[in-house]
């Protein structure tokens, strides 16, 4: 009862939050919002709504950058390399490097919103009139072909409709006032259909027409496809897309987005560009995956993903095993060794390191990647070499893997998963079943097994000393399992094998 009223509290403050004028604030990333739209003209709440659909309110104020990633992208905005190359005009319109920007989010608010302002100015926008923002957004969204152009500005303006309370960076809460005048003309905007030239390969697959001048090649040259390389993109869906769509020099056949919708750029049949290795590229379907290295992935994504890749292995028959579902970071450097050498066969952090492996440009992706929870979903296996020694805990909580004499061992964790420092086992914990009333027992002098005992291994086996623990959940069992799992996301990026 308790928590209902919490709950109805929290969300009457959000609704009046939502509907009154937003008070906003001159620090943190509110403060900035509210510098670079005094700057640049551009609504304080065109910017944010921006972001919020980019993704980018939780981008850190500081950010390590790779200099090689396929998707650069600048700031909440998510400047990128698009059909207009929004990252490259910030950075002239102040003045600085593209990996100025790339590392200091707050400057690249600054120069996004400038940009935006550029826009919007060639397009007719004013700035007390939203909607007449509409196709400055468009521009800025980067895709190349109308449709999705015009979808991305429908959705920006759909969240300057709703409004809201978004979750930023260090734990800051940006507001939104709920903008009552664009519910009609949102509903209004018309999103081109898309033709029966553009089906997908893939039935669940978007289509983002791709054109392959300097980004891939119509035809595979009479090789077939025989391995499926696994990516990610270091950027947003749109930032992601938007640049695969258009920049140069690279090109991948699918996307999976974190909430598990998936787009395809360029038909099967021809070789895209997304390897750093043509003799793998020319034999392979690439997967670019919407996410960062040191970062988790959602379910949703995995269970998209590995669907696709169920699809692609029965389809060209491609066996579904770690040595031809690999990652990029496992693709041999024809720099240093045979292009058609093999995969990588030792740990990430192995296959990461140095420059052997990663293509011609030693790419690292897909970085925190679980195999064992990924291959098994589409009838694979994962090796030894991607986990641990240790149990370690997946980055949902839900279940434990280990490698013991050569073996893969799995444990579920229905009662979560606690990630330990660095060289202890993570602990499984399994929820303690209700047995119901004890069983009649003739002999007085005998006592029955436990049946709350520690869970058995992959193979019936007792669990041996050391091992993840299976401690039964206690009455608090349900605030222990969210402590849990937010421990296993905090923690996570620090399991590295």
């Amino acid at each position: 009862m308790r928590s209902s009223a919490v709950v109805a509290v929290a969300f009457v403050a959000v609704a009046c939050a939502s509907s009154a004028p937003v008070a906003t604030s001159s620090s943190g990333l509110d403060g900035a919002f509210t510098r670079a739209a005094t700057e640049s003209g551009v609504p304080r709440d065109l910017l944010v709504a921006v972001a919020r659909v980019e993704g980018g309110l939780r981008m850190p104020k500081t950010r390590d950058v790779d200099a090689d990633a396929q998707v650069p992208v600048a700031g909440p905005l998510e400047l990128r390399r698009g059909k207009i190359d929004t990252l490259a005009r910030g950075a002239a319109r102040l003045g600085v490097s593209e990996a100025a920007l790339r590392r200091d989010t707050d400057l690249a608010l600054r120069a996004g919103a400038l940009v935006l302002a550029d826009l919007g100015r060639h397009d007719g926008a004013r700035a007390g009139d939203l909607p007449s923002w509409q196709r400055a957004l468009e521009d800025f969204s980067g895709y190349a072909d109308a449709r999705h152009r015009v979808d991305y500005a429908k959705r920006v303006l759909a969240t300057l409709a709703s409004g809201g309370s978004f979750p930023a960076r260090d734990g800051e809460a940006i507001l939104l006032e709920r903008h009552f005048e664009l519910d009609v003309p949102v509903a209004q905007i018309d999103v081109p259909e898309r033709t029966l030239s553009n089906l997908p390969d893939y039935p669940d697959a978007d289509v983002f027409p791709t054109d392959c001048t300097n980004k891939c090649d119509t035809n595979r040259g009479g090789y077939s496809v025989d391995r499926i390389v696994i990516h990610d993109t270091e950027g947003g869906w749109d930032a992601s897309v938007a640049t695969l769509q258009n920049d140069s020099g690279k090109s991948v056949h699918y996307i999976v987005g974190q909430d598990g919708r998936v787009g395809q750029f360029v038909p099967e049949t021809y070789t895209a560009w997304h390897a750093g290795n043509y003799y793998y590229n020319q034999r392979s379907v690439g997967i670019e995956h919407v996410g960062y290295f040191h970062q988790s992935y959602p379910d949703a994504e995995y269970d998209a993903s590995a669907k696709l890749v169920a699809y692609l292995t029965q389809k060209y028959g491609v066996p579904a095993d770690r040595t031809h579902i690999v990652g990029h970071d496992q693709i041999p450097n024809g720099n240093v060794m045979a292009e058609s050498a093999a995969p990588c066969e030792g740990s990430p952090s192995t296959c990461e390191t140095g420059s052997s492996y990663g293509g011609a440009d030693n790419h690292r992706d897909p970085g925190d990647w679980e195999w064992c929870t990924y291959m098994p979903r589409f009838g694979g296996s994962c090796k030894c070499n991607d986990i641990w020694d240790l149990w370690n805990c997946s980055s949902d909580g839900t279940q434990a893997f280990r490698c013991q004499n050569g073996q893969v061992e799995l444990q579920q964790c229905t009662a979560g998963c606690v990630v330990e420092p660095l060289g202890q086992d993570d602990q499984c914990n399994v929820a303690e079943v209700d047995a119901g009333p004890p069983p009649v027992v003739e002999d007085a002098g005998t006592t029955p097994p436990s049946k709350h005992g520690p869970s058995a291994g992959p193979n019936g086996d007792a669990p041996q000393a050391g091992g993840c623990s299976a401690a039964p959940a206690r009455a608090s069992g349900a605030a222990w399992l969210a402590l849990a799992l937010g421990i296993v996301t905090t923690l996570r990026a620090r399991r590295r094998r």
